[in-house]
């Protein structure tokens, strides 16, 4: 049992770095770094399969199986960029791919020619890359990535008990938006994009139910959010 004249617990200053993993969640924070990340973010899967991809088919691997993969986690990555799918509009988006798999099963067991046409054309693309573009391509992309992982670094914002401060380095203070009388919210506009950044989404910062600060595509939003809580008490929380 603690001391009634026991002194608060002191403040623990984060480190500018948890802009990028919130890593003391559970402290007594002074303040919570959150920063809007660029969208290449999302094509670390793409970086991993090309590089994959490269080193596999120059062990000798077959090269149109390796052709399809990269292929395919080229599109899933611009899928994720060009749509936002809500909860509800990813759960109709996966009845709608069940019920078309249905489909085209049926036909197949019909034996319909138009749909088995279809199959043998896909069935007979022969999708080939070269290693060496294997390699450039996920290099690309990791440099892309790695300039984007630099601007959470000098554009962020600070959220304190008192007050929610935009930062541009090296010119300081931007923007300042008072505790008082505003709400911060969580939204998750797009389910691929929450799994692609582990929990992710959009902070958004009301005040007279207007929205004065939205900060896109934060990476481990939801493990933020925990600690926004603890420092600021309440906060609401919703997903769009």
């Amino acid at each position: 049992m603690s001391e009634p004249n026991a002194a608060p617990k002191p403040l623990t200053k984060p480190s500018i770095w948890d802009v990028y993993y919130p890593s003391k969640i559970d402290e007594n924070l002074e303040s919570v770094p959150v920063a809007s990340f660029p969208m290449i973010i999302y094509f670390w899967p793409s970086i991993f399969v090309f590089l994959a991809c490269g080193v596999l088919q120059a062990m000798g691997v077959a090269q149109n199986p390796l052709g399809w993969m990269a292929t395919a986690s080229l599109a899933f990555n611009l899928l994720v960029i060009v749509t936002d799918l809500s909860q509800k509009k990813f759960v109709i988006a996966m009845l709608a791919l069940v019920v078309v798999g249905l489909l085209l099963y049926i036909a197949h067991q019909k034996d319909m020619s138009f749909v088995g046409g279809i199959g043998h054309w896909i069935a007979g693309l022969e999708l080939y890359y070269s290693t060496h573009v294997y390699f450039v391509i996920s290099g690309f992309l990791f440099f892309f990535l790695f300039l984007g992982m630099l601007q959470p670094r000098v554009d962020y914002w600070l959220f304190e008990p008192n007050e929610f401060t935009h930062y541009v380095q090296p010119w300081g203070r931007d923007q300042s938006i008072p505790r008082q009388g505003s709400t911060v919210t969580r939204e998750v506009p797009d389910v691929l994009e929450l799994f692609l950044t582990f929990g992710g989404g959009s902070l958004v910062v009301r005040r007279e139910n207007e929205v004065v600060a939205r900060i896109e595509h934060v990476p481990f939003l939801g493990r933020r959010m925990k600690a926004l809580e603890n420092m600021l008490g309440v906060t609401r929380v919703h997903s769009v």
